[in-house]
């Protein structure tokens, strides 16, 4: 009896030891399987928090692109802009300086031609017009002995940068009608036109002249021969000048200045 019960106290032992050989396994063996899910996990983590730190590097990177990009966008509109108005400014500055002002029109009133067939006699008529080309006057008539007309005229043109920004006094070239005589007349025995020192008609604009327009005409020949006292004054050039045409029967010419240049004569159609 003693006996068996040792054997059964053995078989005891022996299945307690298996039992807990068996935990001890199944422990480990899941503590172990957990520690190698945790570390994997664990490293995932890693690499997820590695991978997150990059994309918000990335995108801080992007924002900061961004933000440059926005701002040479505003610069580059700004340039434009500026560059818009650059481009508007010359071509209103080369159209101005392209714009020719009709001061008068000199019509042919009639032309004798004598026995071998030249010209004797032809009478004109010379009216000096409005910037909007309507007649300042009934115009004046004169009697020549030839076909060829001359209008001797003084000139005073202003430096380019008045003329292109449209300046009130010097925004285009002055002129004087002085005096219209023909090719066969001598230049003391032509008419008058325009009296010196007095407000040219053309420039008559319904206000007294301006002491700046007296001081042009009264002084004119001084500044021509001072470059330095024409160039306080902004005047390029003053000079005289005269145009000449071989007129003909029944026609119109039409007498032009041009904002930055001088007189011409052209047949009006």
């Amino acid at each position: 009896m003693s006996s068996m019960l040792e054997s059964i106290n053995v078989i005891n032992s022996a299945i307690r030891t298996g039992l807990v050989l068996v935990f001890l396994a199944i422990f480990g063996g899941g503590g172990y399987w957990g520690y190698r899910q945790f570390a994997t996990e664990r490293g995932k983590f890693a690499i997820a928090e590695r991978e997150l730190l990059g994309l918000q590097d990335q995108l801080g990177k992007s924002k900061a692109a961004l933000v440059a990009a926005e701002n040479e966008r505003k610069v580059l509109e700004t340039e434009l802009a500026e560059r818009v108005k650059q481009i508007e400014r010359l071509q209103t500055s080369l159209q101005l300086l392209k714009v020719d002002q009709r001061l008068a029109r000199l019509d042919v009133l009639s032309v004798e031609l004598g026995s071998e067939g030249k010209p004797t006699k032809t009478k004109v008529r010379f009216t000096e017009l409005s910037p909007a080309g309507e007649a300042l006057s009934a115009g004046r008539e004169f009697e020549f002995a030839s076909d060829v007309v001359y209008i001797d005229n003084w000139i005073v043109q202003f430096d380019d940068q008045f003329v292109e920004a449209a300046d009130i006094e010097k925004g285009t070239s002055l002129c004087l009608f002085r005096r219209i005589f023909a090719e066969n007349q001598a230049p003391e025995q032509a008419y008058s036109l325009d009296e010196i020192g007095m407000r040219p008609q053309a420039y008559a604009r319904g206000g007294a002249m301006s002491d700046f327009e007296k001081e042009i005409w009264s002084k004119f020949w001084d500044f021509a021969n001072d470059p330095e006292k024409a160039a306080e004054k902004g005047i390029r050039a003053a000079n005289g000048q005269s145009v000449s045409i071989q007129l003909r029967p029944n026609m119109s010419y039409s007498i032009q200045l041009r904002a930055s240049g001088g007189l011409t004569i052209t047949p009006l159609k």
